[in-house]
């Protein structure tokens, strides 16, 4: 009889217990922290990210024109 290489797994409460635990704590803190401080922790790790794989930072649409060539003739600055 030749061994198969198959692996058995038994995924019982006392593996999966600790990683719902884990689980539920990051969904409560940012439940109690709110969506910017969630919104925050992405930025930074796609930031992290960017950094490590050398990418320059995404930049979005500016809303207000900061130098004159941008402005038009007669538009109110802040």
């Amino acid at each position: 009889m030749t061994p198969t290489p198959i692996l058995l797994a038994y995924f019982g409460p006392e593996t999966v217990l600790p990683v719902t635990s884990i689980i539920a704590t990051v969904v409560g803190v940012v439940m109690m922290l709110g969506k910017g401080s969630a919104y925050w922790v992405i930025a930074r790790c796609k930031a992290v990210v960017n950094f490590c794989l050398r990418r320059p930072p995404a930049r979005g649409p500016r809303l207000g024109a900061t130098t004159p060539h941008q402005r038009k003739e007669g538009a109110r600055t802040r």
